[in-house]
């Protein structure tokens, strides 16, 4: 009798302990908290003046997942980040600006990044920026950084999705300047964009 309750009282430690680590894995660790951080960049008006300003244009898509690029993060020794940018491999159709050999396999940084903590995923990103969605055709304005890569300049408005398959394009704090450089872009770039 003794040794029934035992094993009874065992039995159920033990799943209390397993429910509890599955509730911690699928509700907090794998959960994703998004965290926007301002930024200081150089921002664009105006189609005119964001084309001008960008050393590469290119129509095209990424190649992965956003959970399946590679990020590149810096910390200091006390976890404070410096900096957290995905590198995005893209699938280049047109180059309508700057030299077509700089657009095979081109990697785009995106200000944006996902890494993982104790507490969950953390999705963090300059000034509200969303990734490139896999999958979705995209006019992605780019700028030749110090390290010599690309990457996305004008944050949210220095890319355009085309297709209307990123519902996630148009939001943020500027998606009225981004909806007004989308009309000129449109109008003034058309047979560029064809």
């Amino acid at each position: 009798m003794l040794l029934k309750k035992k094993s009874t009282i065992i039995s159920l430690v033990l799943t209390l302990i397993l429910a509890a680590a599955a509730y911690y894995y699928f509700a907090i660790y794998n959960s994703v908290r998004d965290i926007s951080l301002p930024a200081t960049y150089k921002g664009f008006s105006t189609a005119q003046a964001l084309f001008a300003g960008a050393d590469l244009v290119v129509v095209g898509s990424p190649i992965k997942d956003f959970e399946d690029r590679e990020v590149i993060l810096k910390e200091h020794s006390r976890g404070i980040i410096e900096y957290i940018v995905t590198s995005t491999e893209i699938n280049v159709e047109k180059v309508l600006k700057g030299p077509k050999e700089d657009a095979v396999n081109l990697k785009v940084i995106e200000p944006i990044g996902l890494r993982q903590t104790y507490r969950g995923k953390e999705r963090i990103a300059s000034d509200g920026y969303t990734a490139l969605k896999k999958g979705s055709q995209y006019v992605i304005f780019l700028g030749n950084n110090t390290f010599g890569q690309y990457s996305v300049i004008n944050m949210q408005a220095g890319k355009f999705n085309f297709d209307g398959t990123d519902p996630d394009d148009l939001s943020g704090e500027e998606s009225f300047n981004k909806q007004r450089i989308f009309t000129e872009l449109t109008t003034d770039f058309s047979q560029e964009l064809k």
